[in-house]
């Protein structure tokens, strides 16, 4: 009977396998948070109107104060900022490493006025993500967003995660077991905020390297295998009661 049930369990995460590619954004919901930084009031409008007719819910700012009084009391976190790189005569671009640095994981794009690859280059030497020259189309801002989503690890949903005895906080970047901080890596971390989204879903190596590591060329499968083993060894070793679970060639889930 227990065999039974095990290969029922890996045949359904075969077919998902089989079948994740096609399911919208790589089986994430649409949902999505969007921070919008635009000083032009009638710009600012449409936008908004735009984003939240793709169900996306949105946090418009229009000024660098509004901006500064946003990431220090952490009371929205975007998946994606799409920021105007002119703000009241302020280049909002000095504000993209900040913007990284207070909410993990989430990809900036930026909206200029200039059209050349040395602007381009310089906002993606900077950390953005992505980057639309004015005149814009609605249609192509609307799918970069989209793509920009996809690649980020985050959800539109609490600060704070638990499953079993297991703390995830979103805000802080911290893992806690039976309230004990774990120390974990910013890749460890980015992954256990991934699994712990979506306990009990499998995740096939090449959705993690896409979400984790922005499916850099570079990046071979065997550091996924070796990140997920060192999360695995400081949940275990904090006697955390869910663990990482792996079946060969199908995917990595967080089991209850």
């Amino acid at each position: 009977m227990a065999k039974n049930q095990q290969w029922l369990k890996i045949k359904n995460l075969l077919t998902w396998k089989i079948t994740y590619r096609v399911e919208s954004g790589l089986g994430y919901s649409d949902a999505m948070n969007i921070l919008l930084l635009e000083d032009d009031e009638e710009i600012c409008k449409r936008l908004v109107i735009t984003f939240e007719s793709q169900g996306w819910a949105v946090k418009a700012v229009q000024s660098i104060s509004e901006l500064v009084a946003l990431l220090k009391a952490k009371s929205f976190y975007p998946q994606v900022v799409v920021q105007d790189r002119m703000i009241a005569g302020t280049d909002s671009a000095q504000y993209v490493e900040r913007i990284k640095t207070s909410f993990i994981d989430t990809k900036i794009l930026v909206l200029s006025a200039i059209d050349t690859s040395n602007e381009k280059a310089g906002l993606l030497d900077l950390g953005a993500d992505d980057y639309v020259a004015k005149p814009y189309s609605t249609s192509e801002l609307v799918a970069r967003v989209k793509a920009l989503g996809r690649r980020s690890t985050l959800v539109a949903s609490s600060q704070l995660i638990t499953v079993g005895n297991l703390t995830v906080d979103m805000g802080l970047r911290r893992a806690e077991v039976a309230g004990e901080v774990v120390n974990l890596s910013q890749k460890e971390f980015q992954l256990l905020s991934l699994f712990a989204h979506h306990p009990g879903k499998v995740f096939p190596k090449e959705v993690l390297l896409e979400k984790v590591w922005d499916n850099k060329g570079d990046v071979e499968s065997k550091v996924v295998e070796a990140t997920v083993n060192n999360l695995r060894r400081k949940l275990e070793s904090g006697k955390c009661s869910c663990g990482i679970k792996n079946v060969r060639n199908v995917g990595y889930w967080l089991e209850a």
